[in-house]
């Protein structure tokens, strides 16, 4: 545990302290307050949001690249199948916990079979069914129906460009995995769960096409220092894989990282696939979050000299798209045996004792792996806990002043006449009424401006997803109208095959190519699109909201002086820390989600099949009229020709399907994302800019009148607000020990850093 973990827990159990002591002033007559309750809820948020502020790392790289091996060698032992599938993978989690866990979360059956849907679209063994009737993998005519489908393919239409389609990979893989998790999957997402000597199950369904792909989501659970208890490391598929759609996945999850980890095997050196995935991240606008790990095998190399030398090329490309990157080269494998030596193998004890006499390249290892171990524990730790420790501590801070303040107030009150307190009441009631007048001058003006912010959000957005001049879907449309086809690689499958069969090829290539091209270049620009709205409503907010800081300073001064002037000094908050500052541990408090990115590759649903197959049919039966009295090669031209029709019609039917999807995905964004952000900012910065007052806004009527009715327990309670104020001290100097304690600590970890 570092020195920022064991701050946190003082900070989590100073919290959790002051929240139980709130819960029992409501015993002390004097001191019931509705500012009480206020400050409980201001201990619950942040208790919630210590808790629950997850600091997301996501390790990313090529296949093979050795991505599963790294994580193993961070957490010491073999907990990830290491050379999983590629084709149904997916982001698999690692969090901390008490024991070995594995959660599985499925898909329900009709998230299933809305994919087989997609999968199926110009089918060409599919039979006309009702608009009612869908298809249901549930029911054993239509698996048997699908069954008979992809054999009835030839096993040339399923092969393009030297891979398999992936599309009918997908319809193979949940016929193949159906009997395996038909008792798992339910009408609504279910999970399953894999705890100790049973852990390693989940490894069968994240190396196993047929099972992985009725996984939606899958997390680990591990008991191991490396992690700590708000930390989580994700295993992400390959960037390259052949499936455009794992590429839209991975994006969805670095949108939520701090910190990406990129793997580069030192067998291979930079790739153009490598080069690819970091012009996405780039064009995403996170490059600047990325530390690279080149993973070396020992076995690769003759000497140091030569690995020097892959390094610092490799350095030198990625410095086209990242100045100074930080590169850090290491065997994981290496590191992994060394720490599970006594669970190895005698394969792997051999390998790693010839390793051990490579004692430049395992010097150089070791020497990498501590700079790298260092630089992360400095990323997951000062950089994000700076923030999230200064800010906690500066509010806890504002309750105990609060604490204070309201027993010396009361205390006070207690002491004097009727007369003095009706001095005190009209005083305090003075101040209170103007921190109400600032309350609501500063709640209309946000309300207002957040309205007014909307409207230019909503005005960017419609103006960015504009189907005739938006250039999203006009680069879009432009690459769907310019799609090219060889028809004339098709010539043999028209004589061997049906003319559907060779549609649903095409489209299958088709559809693959523009996903690709989504994945890669429309998605990258929607995700950088929606953060500079983010940026921009933050940024406007929190301008509307700077000027009223000075507004609340010089009232709560006011509320001061003359607190003094009456014989009851305060105590003051002495932070001075700017609205920016304390908006960015704010930010990323809520749940809300943005639409999945993949959802703009969901399209293929509103392809009118019916109709494109329809004029296949009557191309071909026009077709055949004409064959009989035309030469072998005229039957060819016309055979190609109709062809040429039906695919002019498929990519017809995607250009409206794909401009219809994303005017839905446009207003997913706008109402659930967009908005529901920006009242969400409206409401923090409301919260943050009137935290201060909480501490002033003392109710003393329950104390008055004690007074006025003389009641017999007057000197009780007295005793009661004089205990409330020791405690309310005590809490002070504690929290004030831990905020000199976080200060020190960053000074120490900037001085260490810097030298």
């Amino acid at each position: 545990m570092n020195v920022f973990q064991s701050l946190r827990n003082d900070l989590q159990a100073i919290n959790r302290e002051l929240a139980a002591f709130l819960s029992q002033m409501e015993d002390i007559p004097g001191a019931v307050d509705p500012a009480v309750e206020e400050w409980r809820r201001l201990c619950s948020g942040i208790e919630k949001q210590m808790t629950e502020d997850v600091i997301r790392v996501a390790v990313v790289g090529a296949i093979k690249s050795g991505k599963s091996t790294f994580i193993n060698s961070m957490l010491q032992s073999d907990y990830l199948k290491r050379g999983a599938g590629v084709v149904t993978s997916i982001v698999t989690r690692i969090r901390s916990g008490p024991y070995l866990k594995a959660v599985l979360y499925f898909k329900s059956w009709d998230e299933v079979n809305s994919e087989i849907e997609q999968a199926l679209t110009l089918f060409p063994q599919r039979k006309a069914q009702p608009e009612t009737e869908r298809f249901d993998i549930r029911r054993e005519k239509d698996r048997q129906a699908l069954q008979q489908g992809l054999a009835s393919l030839h096993s040339d239409l399923l092969i393009a460009n030297g891979s398999r389609s992936v599309g009918s990979i997908l319809l193979e893989s949940y016929l193949n995995g159906y009997d395996g998790v038909k008792n798992l999957v339910a009408s609504e997402s279910t999970t399953k769960v894999y705890e100790d000597d049973l852990f390693d199950a989940q490894k069968s369904f994240v190396g196993s096409d047929s099972l992985a792909v009725y996984l939606k989501d899958i997390q680990l659970e591990i008991n191991s220092s490396y992690l700590g208890s708000n930390i989580e490391i994700a295993d992400c598929q390959g960037s390259d894989s052949p499936n455009p759609l794992h590429l839209a996945m991975i994006q969805d999850y670095l949108l939520k990282t701090h910190l990406i980890i990129y793997v580069i095997s030192s067998r291979t050196g930079l790739r153009q696939a490598d080069i690819r995935f970091l012009t996405i991240i780039k064009q995403m606008g996170i490059i600047d979050t990325i530390l690279f790990v080149i993973n070396c095998d020992f076995s690769e190399h003759e000497s140091t000299a030569e690995l020097m030398t892959l390094i610092e090329k490799t350095r030198s490309e990625l410095s086209m798209l990242k100045p100074e990157p930080q590169i850090y080269a290491l065997s994981s494998l290496y590191n992994l045996f060394k720490s599970s030596a006594a669970a190895m193998s005698q394969k792997d004890s051999l390998r790693l004792s010839h390793w051990e006499h490579e004692e430049d390249l395992v010097a150089l290892s070791d020497r990498e792996t501590a700079s790298f171990q260092r630089v992360l524990s400095d990323k997951l730790s000062r950089e994000r806990y700076r923030l999230l420790l200064k800010n906690n501590i500066e509010r806890l801070g504002l309750v105990a002043i609060g604490l204070q303040n309201t027993s010396r107030i009361r205390r006070d009150i207690l002491n004097r006449d009727a007369r003095g307190v009706d001095e005190v009441l009209k005083k305090i009631e003075y101040h209170l009424s103007q921190m109400a007048q600032i309350r609501s001058i500063v709640k209309s003006t946000l309300d207002g401006s957040s309205q007014k912010i909307k409207k230019e959000l909503k005005e960017d957005v419609d103006r960015f997803f504009d189907p005739k001049y938006g250039a999203v879907l006009q680069h879009v449309k432009e690459y769907i109208r310019n799609y090219q086809v060889d028809f004339n690689a098709y010539e043999d499958h028209l004589v061997n095959s049906r003319f559907t069969d060779v549609l649903f090829l095409i489209f299958q290539d088709f559809k693959t190519a523009l996903d690709t091209y989504v994945a890669e270049s429309v998605n990258p620009k929607i995700i950088k699109f929606i953060r500079g709205e983010e940026t921009k409503a933050r940024a406007y907010l929190a301008s509307v909201g700077e000027p009223y800081e000075s507004m609340i300073q010089d009232a709560i001064t006011g509320y001061h002086e003359t607190m003094n002037r009456l014989g009851i000094p305060l105590m003051e908050n002495q932070d001075r820390s700017r609205v920016v500052e304390a908006f960015k541990s704010l930010k990323n408090k809520s749940d809300l989600i943005l639409p999945p990115i993949d959802a703009t590759m969901r399209y293929s649903a509103r392809i009118k099949t019916e109709a494109v197959l329809r004029l296949g049919v009557y191309s071909m039966a026009t077709l055949f009229k004409k064959l009989f009295h035309k030469a072998a090669n005229s039957q060819e031209r016309q055979k190609i020709k109709a062809l040429k029709d039906g695919v002019n019609r498929v990519k017809n039917e995607t250009e409206k399907s794909v401009v219809l999807h994303f005017k839905d995905y446009r207003e997913n964004i706008k109402f659930q994302y967009i908005f529901k952000l920006t009242d969400l900012i409206s409401r923090q910065l409301h919260e943050i800019l009137l935290e201060r007052f909480r501490s002033y806004s003392t109710d003393v009527s329950k104390a008055v009148e004690l007074v006025r009715e003389k009641h017999e327990d007057k000197e009780a309670t007295l005793n009661m607000l004089r205990r409330l104020e020791s405690r309310s001290n005590a809490f002070a100097e504690k929290i004030k020990s831990i905020r000199e304690e976080i200060e020190s600590a960053f000074v120490t970890e900037k001085n260490a850093k810097e030298v």
